[in-house]
């Protein structure tokens, strides 16, 4: 082998470089194929470790399909029996998926529960609500099977069942059906637990396979930013919550303190806008609000996972602390309720507002929350008359600290991305508030 070897060199570095390079794609692409088709094969005898994938391999060699999506065409002589033998299946391999390491972020489900559109990445399809399905890849083409998952504790849901039809043969297909939660209950999963869900595979014959799977139900408030190299930073949007009840007591309050007239948002100048926000900042200021530096969710993170504890709009109101996040939520919240448009601003560490000055989106101006229960100018101009500049200065503050020094500083380091709300708010909806 190695006299071949140093022939096949040897022509090699004869050939023009024309040749050269053609015969290099040759080999290269060989070698290609032949590395797929080994992959294949290991997938039929035994799954590829899904945890070591990266998105892009998984988006390049996997298919994700779901509750709606057509099953093939093909006639029934085309068809391929499921082949049964000692308690399992033997022509087609299949594994529970629960994303996420087996953990259940009730914040991801309820946020996206209603969205039907196709995010143009496979690993997010698969993973965009219920994360739990079937992982399917088979010797042959189109065998019909009969699938159920259902959870043991019938209050996060009961059963779900269904038809499926694998694809291809040597396909590796993620099965990922809508699951039936009852949001209600999600919604009130403070803290987190464990919970067990069972997995099966009929064929028509009543042959069946089942798996039961423990898995860890998360605190509503636990948010995953991050998956593997997968980022998830926008479902910090879903902490909005800019229908809340308690928020017209606020603007009603914003009214009040005479720094506006009323509360238009865009219908005046660009100074009308910023002293409403400067208006709200000021009822949230006398309510007290206090910064509180709490983000460690129900589980640590891992260099895979990366998850933070948010406060909802309506936790936040509850208990009048805040972080840089959930801060940066409550104002979305107000500022959204006057359809002033938000971003959120998220560094390696840190998260502050971003607000438009008007309709047109030409201009935007930053916003430091964690700033808000400073009170230096305030307690400097205590004189009645002095007393509302003194907290539009106080505001002006945090605007111009986060707008002149801090935005500039994490862009130039390239630490920021800017979640527009408005576009978000298209697929991510609000948590429910109690």
């Amino acid at each position: 082998m190695q006299i071949k070897h140093f022939y096949l060199l040897a022509i090699v570095f004869m050939l023009s470089p024309h040749l050269h390079a053609q015969f290099s794609k040759v080999l290269k692409d060989a070698n290609d194929a032949l590395r797929s088709g080994t992959e294949t094969m290991r997938s039929i005898g035994g799954f590829i470790d899904a945890t070591k994938r990266t998105t892009d391999q998984f988006n390049k060699n996997v298919k994700v399909v779901n509750s709606r999506t057509p099953q093939p065409n093909v006639s029934g002589d085309q068809m391929t029996k499921p082949k049964y033998k000692k308690g399992d299946f033997t022509n087609f391999k299949w594994e529970p998926v629960a994303y996420f390491d087996g953990q259940i972020f009730p914040s991801m489900v309820i946020s996206m529960a209603d969205y039907k559109g196709s995010i143009d990445n496979a690993f997010m399809n698969s993973v965009k609500s219920s994360a739990l399905g079937f992982r399917f890849i088979s010797n042959s083409s189109y065998i019909p099977l009969k699938w159920e998952i259902e959870s043991v504790d019938k209050s996060y849901f009961d059963k779900v069942s269904g038809d499926f039809v694998s694809q291809q043969a040597g396909q590796e297909v993620y099965f990922m059906p809508d699951i039936p939660w009852n949001i209600s209950t999600l919604a009130k999963q403070v803290s987190s637990s464990p919970i067990n869900i069972i997995f099966r595979i009929y064929d028509e014959d009543g042959n069946k396979v089942e798996r039961s799977v423990p898995l860890f139900m998360r605190s509503i408030n636990d948010c995953i930013y991050r998956y593997h190299e997968q980022k998830f930073d926008f479902l910090f949007t879903a902490f909005i919550q800019e229908q809340h009840p308690e928020i017209d007591k606020i603007l009603k309050e914003a009214l009040n303190t005479k720094l506006i007239s009323s509360v238009s948002g865009y219908q005046g100048d660009e100074v009308n806008t910023i002293l409403q926000v400067a208006a709200i900042w000021k009822v949230l200021h006398d309510r007290g609000f206090q910064y509180s530096s709490i983000t460690t969710t129900s589980t640590n993170s891992t260099n895979a996972l990366v998850s933070q504890a948010v406060r909802t709009f309506d936790n936040s109101m509850k208990t009048q602390q805040a972080n840089c996040v959930d801060g940066t939520v409550v104002f979305a919240s107000l500022l959204r309720a006057i359809n002033i448009s938000t971003v959120m601003v998220l560094t390696h560490n840190h998260c502050f507002l971003g607000f438009y000055t008007s309709r047109k989106r030409d201009k935007i101006v930053y916003l430091e929350t964690t700033m808000l229960s400073n009170s230096d100018i305030i307690d400097q101009n205590k004189a009645a008359n002095k007393k509302n500049q003194a907290y539009v200065e106080q505001f002006m503050q945090a605007v111009k600290y986060a707008t002149n020094k801090e935005y500039p500083e994490y862009k130039a380091a390239n630490d920021l991305v800017e979640i527009d709300v408005d576009y978000y708010r298209g697929f991510v909806r609000p948590l429910p508030f109690q």
